[in-house]
């Protein structure tokens, strides 16, 4: 699949086929998010993939955590705690943080960003299904716990991969027209 379609045909996963996706196609994916463009090739990602029982052991630890400190109902937990294993695979992609240079933490941020596109596309052209997701679990005190990292560090999203449910097809969504402002370009 050349890029174009894949970028005319991703989107984000309803649904997701629970059968599993080989490693070395999540090691493709994640090659292809290092690809992307990073100022002064800091390379900030950081790639966290679960499958299998890890997937669950996280959100143990987040129900945990709901129920115990955030006195959360019973409801919300099972809510919450579902989007951890609704795909075979979930990459957490974090951004190792740079507090001390405001500018920098940006670009960091700016080029995991790249790395999370680069990663959903290439999913894309191998046939998966993809979605891409932060919300409350991005900023969970036992999410970054249970990954190891700092405080300072940053989860830019939970990109979950699967093959994509029987009888579904890649379809090509309307275009959206851009916003564009040209300057200096004649005609």
């Amino acid at each position: 699949m050349d890029v174009l379609t894949a970028l005319a045909t991703r989107r984000t996963a309803a649904g997701f086929a629970p059968d599993p996706v080989d490693r070395a196609v999540v090691e493709r994916l994640i090659e292809a998010a290092t690809w992307a463009p990073n100022h002064k090739h800091t390379e900030p990602w950081r790639f966290h993939v679960l499958a299998g029982n890890a997937r669950s052991a996280l959100a143990d630890r987040v129900a945990a955590w709901l129920r115990d400190s955030e006195g959360a109902s019973e409801s919300q937990i099972e809510s919450t705690c579902k989007k951890l294993v609704r795909a075979p695979v979930l990459i957490i992609l974090t951004q190792a943080g740079t507090p001390d240079d405001p500018m920098r933490d940006l670009e960091d941020y700016a080029a995991c960003s790249a790395a999370a596109q680069n990663l959903l596309l290439a999913a894309t052209a191998e046939g998966l299904v993809s979605k891409w997701s932060t919300g409350k679990l991005a900023t969970m005190p036992p999410v970054f716990e249970h990954l190891g990292l700092e405080p300072h560090d940053r989860i830019v999203g939970y990109l979950y991969l699967a093959h994509p449910p029987e009888g579904t097809e890649a379809q090509r969504a309307e275009r959206r027209p851009p916003v564009v402002d040209w300057h200096g370009f004649e005609g």
